[in-house]
């Protein structure tokens, strides 16, 4: 057991916004379990009050057993930071369903899985807070990134539904949607071909700009998204909905303009032809 405060953050690779919230935290004297797939990843977490973990948020049977060791070692889970995530990019109509609930499955379902298994240990001390790791991209689509896009869509209906399903539980939810973020999650997108006979080979670069958008000039670097990022989860009243990075200026803008606007806009960014 111990009394500082406890944080679970999911997806900590290298490099990663998940790897420097922990670093922030453990800075902030949090007890602090880093996660993500393999050790290995993580090795670069090496602060004193970091605890790394093996975790595929994919998997139920590792969430519980992640979660019971959290609570067994040091006795409760004050904050939950819901980050693991993975980008895809492609014409929509050129997935298969079985590729999008891969996606699904890392970046929405483990919500609820994650949720399902921590909640009810914040609820029995009255206190909490979680933070989902959306995008700005859940508020207004691009081209080329629909079943990446529509993933964050649903992380905002999902934490909006359990900011209100909390309340009584009195544990704190925030929904934070970057804009774009220096991330080692778009250098994982550099291999990325067309499937063999696209109807979208003409628009192979567009669809190249789309994914190198996240490494132009205005992108924010990770390390001071997530310094910000915790400064406001640890609020006594954290806010239901935090955003900034790259491109949020625009965001905020579009959400005052007809959706059909902000459409019509991110369509011609990203489908003009090669000069």
């Amino acid at each position: 057991m111990t009394s500082k405060r406890v944080a679970l953050v999911t997806g900590c690779s290298d490099g990663g916004i998940g790897f420097y919230v922990c670093q922030k935290l453990a800075e902030r004297d949090f007890v602090v379990y880093a996660t993500s797939r393999s050790l290995s990843s993580t090795e670069g977490l090496q602060h004193p009050n970091i605890k790394r973990l093996e975790l595929d948020v994919r998997n139920d049977t590792q969430v519980s057993s992640v979660v019971s060791t959290v609570i067994a070692e040091s006795g409760q889970i004050d904050l939950l930071i819901n980050n693991a995530g993975v980008i895809s990019a492609g014409p929509l109509v050129e997935w298969t369903a079985e590729q999008a609930k891969d996606v699904y499955d890392t970046n929405v379902f483990s919500i609820i899985r994650v949720c399902g298994a921590v909640v009810p240990h914040m609820a029995k001390r009255k206190t909490g807070t979680i933070v989902n790791m959306g995008s700005v991209v859940g508020e207004i689509p691009t081209p080329w990134t629909g079943i990446y896009d529509s993933s964050k869509a649903a992380v905002r209906s999902l934490t909006d539904t359990l900011f209100m399903e909390c309340k009584p539980l009195n544990i704190r939810v925030m929904l934070a949607a970057p804009g774009t973020i220096k991330s080692k999650l778009a250098d994982k997108q550099d291999d990325f071909e067309l499937v063999s006979g696209s109807l979208y080979t003409s628009f192979f670069h567009n669809i190249r700009q789309r994914m190198e958008a996240s490494r132009d000039n205005k992108t924010m670097s990770t390390d001071v998204f997530a310094g910000k990022l915790v400064a406001q989860a640890l609020k006594p009243h954290p806010p239901r909905y935090f955003s900034i990075g790259g491109y949020v200026s625009t965001y905020r803008l579009l959400s005052w303009l007809p959706r059909g606007f902000g459409l019509w806009m991110f369509w011609r960014m990203f489908s003009q032809p090669r000069k």
